[in-house]
């Protein structure tokens, strides 16, 4: 049973020209957890996953397995699995993919159909992958992170493009890996999409650490808030300023600070403020990972008119899209100077066209 190792990421700097996109990172992933990597898009995660990978050299400081840089790895395709925007061939196979990865590694030909088997696409295997849904292509890239059976797994947005039953799958998957005693490092910058099967945060934003910790330990940063609309916003404004309530202002009313909507209510009351919306903005993961991100938590527009003191937050509407545009100005994927890149997280491009959807 292959054994994980602690991720050391230590005072990790990344300039591209005048623009700083990871600044001073610092911390451990453990054995034997899995760890959300977590942030907005833009915010350095896939810039930092490239350090580790040895695919970026930093502007200064480290990141390491165990104190050991990737490119100094003895077999790092068994010590380490990757998945950072990993594309394949359309015209090849699945199979084939990982049979020459294989090869090229070492690995026995046998472990091709183990994996194919772990991630749920044995039957597609000799299926080229230009017929795969973004799903699946996520599935095959996984297969190829467990091709060497390592201790290590570093997984970027690993869960885009799945279906609800292959979301459901991934988290069990996931869990197991950790289970087994391996290190497991998982980005997003969704919060929803992790948190059921992450133990541990580390959160960044404008390439800076925010957080590192407990999931759970969120939960204890944000106090509830209330949101309140008028017709009148000036003079719902100018309401709370006499009433004493600090806010800001939202894209669907008044965000104040105060968990007590009948409060904010009665000092519209007293005013004479017409209402048309009240409601407890109540604190949870999603409201405190939005707070420690510079992101206020909102509801959609369209609310219903006047919510009761108690009603819950509703629903987030559509998730919002995408990749990491972590490296303005920079050539994605910079090498290190005067290094080759590695064979094992780096891919080629992918010109084929198909239609991302869900899993076939």
């Amino acid at each position: 049973m292959p054994t994980g190792v602690p991720i050391e990421i230590k005072r990790l700097s990344k300039q591209f020209g005048p623009v700083t996109a990871v600044e001073r990172l610092t911390f451990t992933v453990q054995p034997g957890r899995v760890t959300g990597f977590l942030g907005p898009n833009g915010a350095g995660k896939t810039t930092t996953l490239r350090m580790l990978l040895g695919l970026v050299r930093p502007t200064s400081g480290s990141a390491t397995f165990a104190g050991v840089p990737y490119a100094s790895l003895a077999d790092p395709l068994r010590s380490v699995g990757a998945s950072l925007e990993t594309a394949f061939h359309p015209g090849r196979t699945a199979r084939n993919h990982l049979a020459v990865t294989a090869a090229a590694a070492g690995i026995p030909k046998t472990r091709v159909d183990e994996v194919l088997e772990a991630t749920g696409i044995h039957a597609f295997a000799d299926r080229r992958v230009g017929g795969f849904s973004l799903g699946m292509r996520q599935r095959l890239g996984l297969s190829y992170t467990m091709l060497g059976d390592p201790g290590v797994l570093v997984l970027d947005e690993p869960i885009n493009g799945l279906d609800p039953e292959g979301i459901k799958w991934i988290r069990g998957f996931l869990r197991q890996l950790a289970a087994e005693g391996r290190t497991v490092l998982v980005s997003s910058h969704l919060l929803s999409e992790v948190q059921q099967s992450v133990d541990d945060v580390v959160i960044i934003s404008k390439g800076r650490l925010v957080r590192t910790g407990t999931l759970a330990s969120l939960e204890l940063d944000v106090a509830p808030q209330t949101i309140v609309d008028s017709p009148d916003r000036a003079a719902l404004s100018a309401a709370m300023d006499a009433a004493g309530l600090s806010h800001t202002a939202g894209r669907n009313g008044l965000i104040v600070d105060e968990p007590d909507p009948a409060a904010v209510g009665h000092a519209a009351f007293v005013a004479g403020v017409e209402l048309a919306a009240l409601y407890r903005l109540r604190s949870g993961l999603e409201e405190s990972f939005l707070a420690l991100v510079g992101e206020h938590p909102e509801v959609p527009a369209g609310m219903p008119s006047v919510q009761a003191a108690d009603a819950d937050r509703p629903e987030a509407g559509a998730a919002a899209e995408g990749g990491d545009a972590d490296e303005p100005g920079a050539p994605a994927g910079e090498p290190a100077p005067g290094a080759d890149e590695p064979d094992g997280p780096g891919a080629a491009a992918d010109s084929d066209d198909t239609p991302e959807g869900g899993e076939r």
